[in-house]
């Protein structure tokens, strides 16, 4: 087996928020975890709370944490589920008999409401990184010649100094709505900023949210055997607020250890 194939994740029994100074203590049996690394990892911990972990520091970190009083499981890194690839969606209808997805050139697909197996939506934070034109700055010759360009544009060009750019940082959020199929062949990704919510006809409100929210209270109650996320759950209790993901990973890392939950719950009747 590979160097890859040994690392071990840490994954939590429940969902709620480590204490930030249990991990911190449990963090100090592990070589090269951190006070720091505690602060993020309970901020952004979202199921799996540590990953590429050799053998022996899993079982460490584990046996630690449950000093701490914080219940954990040891998983072999290969064995997590894996997300299918992502599949764009800008348009789709919730029918009586069916989820009905347009793609890109406006055909339309039908998917059975009982094939859709998990849910998940929130408002996602994201860091983007824009690149912004400025203007570029003169030589003192330039700056000099500036007076006379009219005249010198007759004769020889001068050249100008070149377009500058820099890479800004900025926050943003965005609204996600996933749809996993079962056995989890198909995702499909809805966000929300660029979806056209005209299947809601009359029922259309002002508000992206309002119209987000119903989109997702629209696909629970056609898919009540599904299982959802924070997020999905929140608004099916009809919260006016959109449950936060303070990353995209925060929101991809539920998802996964939700489907981890499904294949490792234990089977009726045995």
């Amino acid at each position: 087996m590979t160097e890859a194939g040994t690392r071990f994740a840490i994954l939590q029994r429940s969902l709620e928020i480590p204490d930030v100074e249990k991990l911190k203590r449990a963090f100090r049996s592990v070589k090269g975890l951190t006070d720091s690394d505690a602060h993020t990892l309970a901020n952004d911990g979202f199921g799996i709370l540590v990953n590429n972990l050799s053998p022996t520091d899993a079982m460490t970190l584990q046996g630690a944490l449950q000093v701490e009083g914080v219940e954990t499981a040891v998983v072999l890194e290969t064995d997590l589920p894996q997300l299918p690839p992502t599949k764009f969606v800008h348009q789709m209808d919730c029918l009586p008999n069916a989820l009905v997805v347009q793609d890109a050139i406006g055909r339309e697909f039908p998917v059975a409401w009982d094939q859709i197996m998990l849910i998940a939506a929130g408002r996602v934070r994201l860091t983007v990184f824009e690149q912004e034109r400025v203007t570029p700055s003169q030589s003192p010759l330039q700056a000099a010649l500036v007076p006379w360009w009219p005249v010198l544009r007759i004769g020889r060009s001068v050249s100008q100094p070149a377009p500058e750019y820099v890479s800004r940082e900025s926050q943003l959020t965005r609204l996600l709505l996933e749809v996993l199929l079962a056995r989890a062949v198909t995702r499909f990704q809805i966000e929300g900023e660029r979806f056209r919510f005209d299947y809601l006809g009359e029922r259309k409100r002002p508000e992206l949210a309002e119209n987000f929210a119903l989109l997702v209270q629209d696909v629970m109650r056609f898919a009540p055997q599904a299982i959802v996320n924070r997020g999905a759950y929140f608004l099916r209790e009809n919260t006016t607020a959109v449950f936060e993901y303070p990353s995209k990973h925060a929101f991809y890392e539920e998802t996964t250890w939700m489907l981890w939950q499904m294949a490792n719950a234990p089977k009726q009747g045995l």
